[in-house]
C-alpha cells in the first residue's frame, strides 16, 4: 500500500457504504490501509519477522499495543485509536484531520500502552541493534 495524506484517505472513503474508518497512521503522519489486518500491516512495517517480534513480548501482553509501540504507528478504527505512548505531532494532526473529515466518532476511545510495554519494546529494540 502506498502512503496517503489524510485528505486523500478521506476523499477515497467518505462515501463508503459501511462508514467504517480503519487505517494506520505512520509517525510521519501519512495514512495506510491496514491490509491484510492491523497487526499484520504493523508487522510488515516493522521490518521484523513475526516470530521474532512475538518472542520479544512479555507474557500476557496484548500484541496490538506492543507492535504499535514498537513501530510508533497508530492503529485507527472509527471508534477507537491505539496510539504509541508518545505519538508524533504529525500523527496528532492527521488524527485531527480524520476527525474533522467525519471519519472518526466524536467521542472515539484513545488507548495507549502502559510503561511495561514501553520497557519491553525498549529491550527488543536494543536486542535488534545488538546492544543486548
Amino acid at each position: 500500500m502506498t502512503d496517503m495524506k489524510a485528505i486523500e484517505f478521506i476523499d477515497i472513503h467518505q462515501n463508503d457504504e459501511d462508514e467504517i474508518c480503519e487505517c494506520v497512521i505512520l509517525p510521519d503522519g501519512s495514512v495506510e490501509e491496514p491490509v491484510p489486518s492491523h497487526i499484520n500491516r504493523l508487522i510488515e512495517l516493522s521490518g521484523k519477522d513475526s516470530a521474532w517480534l512475538h518472542a520479544q513480548m512479555d507474557k500476557g501482553m496484548e500484541p496490538l499495543y506492543w507492535i504499535v509501540e514498537f513501530t510508533g504507528c497508530m492503529s485507527v478504527w472509527q471508534t477507537r485509536v491505539v496510539s504509541p505512548v508518545n505519538p508524533t505531532q504529525e500523527q496528532m494532526e492527521t488524527l485531527e484531520e480524520l476527525q474533522d473529515g467525519a471519519m472518526l466518532s466524536p467521542n472515539y476511545l484513545m488507548q495507549k500502552a502502559d510503561d511495561g510495554y514501553v520497557e519491553s519494546v525498549r529491550r527488543a529494540k536494543m536486542k535488534s541493534e545488538g546492544v543486548l
